[in-house]
């Protein structure tokens, strides 16, 4: 398998975005700090089964995923950041000016801040929020990845501004986005019984249906000759190729089979004569 095959590309994509998303469920977020209050659940849309939607994209399209969260803590929020990862081929594009955004390989991300109350008990989803895919996006089914954060915490870290550069690759500087302002929403979402600061929304590619094969045209077939009135038509006969039909012979018509018989008799008869003449010299001599 090649390194630089479709296929080997797909699982290394695959395998980073993996351990990314390992990394940010195995490291002790620095939330901490904030003794979990309020504690956050991440929410997105759920199906009849409860399992998460997967919303499809196609190549250079840009879509609204639903990301949510509820407070699971005895208290009103006093305002919340979220931090919003996507891998690979999904992008986000850089519209809401209350977020900064930042790259890291093949990770873009975003810091956003909400200064509004969320009580106990709610559930609200960004609004609007979009994804984009590459124009020559190969197949994927990708995750957006989001975690929540107090705000009062995450001031004192230095803010959105300070979060996103600490996320960002070396040299990179976290950028505003040029648009309007994102807003928290209130949205009936599923909460489950189990539920963390960290959710995955999961966005797949859906490529274009191959166009058929076209049909080659089938070239017309001279008509047949005509036979003049009165005469019988010889068969046209194909001589076959070197070993074809059983036997590997060449298939012998009743006319070499006449010829091979008539040469037969005139090499018979000119033995007799050659045997006779030798029989009569040699007596002649003795």
């Amino acid at each position: 398998m090649l390194v630089g095959s479709p296929v080997v590309k797909t699982i290394l994509h695959a395998l980073g975005a993996a351990l990314v998303t390992a990394g940010v469920l195995a490291i002790p977020s620095a939330a901490q700090a904030a003794e979990d209050v309020p504690l956050f659940g991440a929410l997105t849309e759920r199906d009849k089964n409860n399992n998460s939607v997967v919303y499809p994209i196609q190549r250079g399209e840009t879509i609204p995923v639903v990301l949510g969260v509820t407070n699971r803590g005895t208290a009103p929020s006093a305002g919340v950041v979220v931090n919003i990862r996507v891998f690979n081929d999904l992008n986000l594009p850089r519209t809401f000016t209350n977020c900064r955004y930042y790259t890291d390989s093949n990770l873009d991300g975003a810091y956003c801040e909400f200064d509004r109350e969320l009580p106990v008990g709610g559930t609200y989803a960004l609004s609007p929020f979009q994804v984009s895919a590459e124009p020559k996006a190969e197949d994927f089914t990708s995750s957006v990845v989001f975690q929540w954060f107090p705000k009062d915490w995450a001031d004192k870290q230095g803010g959105i501004e300070k979060l996103a550069g600490n996320a960002g690759g070396p040299g990179g500087t976290p950028e505003a986005g040029s648009g309007g302002e994102l807003t928290l929403q209130p949205q009936e979402l599923p909460v489950p019984e189990q539920t963390q600061r960290v959710g995955f929304a999961y966005v797949a590619l859906k490529t274009p249906p191959t166009s058929p094969t076209a049909t080659p045209t089938s070239t017309p077939t001279s008509a047949p000759t005509a036979t003049p009135t009165g005469t019988v038509a010889a068969p046209a006969t194909t001589p076959p190729a070197d070993g074809g039909g059983e036997g590997g012979g060449l298939p012998v018509t009743g006319l070499n089979i006449a010829a091979v018989a008539g040469a037969g008799v005139l090499l018979l008869l000119a033995g007799v004569l050659a045997f006779l003449f030798t029989r009569r010299r040699n007596k002649f001599t003795a």
